[in-house]
């Protein structure tokens, strides 16, 4: 999929590039937009020279759009079932709490709060296989408007 946005900061080799929601916005969700936003901002390896101010073309490879967003959303609903379950056994099979309902959802919750420092501490190997969700293709020659 490729979209045109607006450099509106360069720092180093990375631009910062400005997309206003498209057509194509409604059905893809890869670049996080909500659906009460109307812009959004990312940063892009600048591998083609773009100034600030320039319309820049963005290739967004979606395959690895869509498996960054499996990591950053499945993994910690993984965890809170995980959470449960430890939970259950802790009451249920190995009778070492009485109150269920309470420790089930104690251990979930401890769990999901866990799963979101391990993706903090495992971001640089994860990084590896995603990186480059966005590549920067071309600069557009007609900047009057954003497509």
């Amino acid at each position: 999929m490729t979209e045109y946005g607006l450099v509106v900061k360069i720092e180093d080799k990375t631009a910062f590039v400005r997309f206003m929601r498209s057509s194509a916005c409604g059905k893809c969700k890869a670049c996080g937009m909500l659906s009460t936003q109307n812009e959004i901002f990312v940063e892009v390896p600048n591998d083609i020279g773009a100034r600030v101010g320039e319309y820049v073309e963005v290739s967004i490879v979606m395959k690895k759009a869509i498996k960054a967003s499996a990591i950053a959303y499945l993994f910690p609903l993984i965890m809170l079932f995980a959470g449960m379950l430890f939970g259950w056994l802790l009451t249920d099979v190995w009778h070492i709490f009485a109150n269920r309902d309470l420790l089930m959802a104690i251990c979930a919750l401890i769990f999901v709060v866990s799963s979101f420092f391990l993706l903090k501490i495992a971001s640089p190997l994860y990084n590896k296989t995603v990186r480059r969700v966005y590549t920067m293709v071309g600069i557009k020659q007609d900047n009057n408007k954003e497509k």
